[in-house]
C-alpha cells in the first residue's frame, strides 16, 4: 500500500534538509529530495552507501526486494487491523460494563486507535527502503521523503 507501484527500483527518495522557516503556528521545511540510484535485489535485501550531493555526508540505506516489502507492507497493514479491532472491542465492552472495567476499555480504546492510526501511517510511506545508522545521532537533516508530485494513497 505504498504511494506508487513497487517496481524495480524504489519510488521513495531521501531528502536534504534545505531550509526551514518558523511561523506562528507552523513550521515550514523545503527538502531536496534525490531518488535512491539503487535497483531492488531478486531476494532479500541489500545494503548501500548512498553520498548526498548537498551536504556530501555518506547515507546508509538499506532496499528490500519486492517478495520482502510486500510481506512486510502486508505485516503492518494486518498489525494496523488487529488493533483496530481492539479499539472496537474495547468499546463495545464499555456498554455494558461496570464502572473499574469502563476505565481498563477506555484506556484500550485509546492505545488501540492510535497505535492503529500510526501503523497505517507508517504503512503508507513503506517502499522497502529503511535508512541505516546513524539513526541515534539523527541523520542530521536527512530523511526518507516522497518526491513533489507523488499522489497520495487516496488520488491512485
Amino acid at each position: 500500500m505504498s504511494r506508487l507501484p513497487l517496481g524495480p527500483s524504489p519510488g521513495i527518495g531521501y531528502g536534504h534538509l534545505l531550509s526551514t522557516s518558523h511561523g506562528a503556528f507552523v513550521t515550514k521545511h523545503e527538502w531536496l529530495v534525490q531518488p535512491v540510484p539503487v535497483e531492488r535485489p531478486e531476494r532479500g535485501w541489500e545494503q548501500h552507501r548512498l553520498q548526498c550531493p548537498e551536504c556530501g555526508r555518506t547515507l546508509n540505506v538499506r532496499v528490500s526486494s519486492v517478495v520482502r516489502t510486500r510481506r512486510r507492507q502486508r505485516g503492518w497493514r494486518w498489525t494496523s487491523a488487529s488493533c483496530l479491532a481492539l479499539a472496537v472491542l474495547c468499546a463495545l465492552l464499555m456498554i455494558p460494563s461496570a464502572e473499574g472495567l469502563r476505565i481498563g476499555a477506555s484506556l484500550g480504546l485509546v492505545f488501540g486507535a492510535t497505535f492503529a492510526f500510526s501503523l497505517y501511517m507508517r504503512l503508507g510511506v513503506e517502499d522497502g527502503v529503511t535508512m541505516r545508522w546513524p539513526t541515534w545521532t539523527r541523520l542530521h537533516g536527512h530523511m526518507l521523503r516522497w518526491p513533489p508530485g507523488t499522489p497520495t494513497r487516496w488520488q491512485r
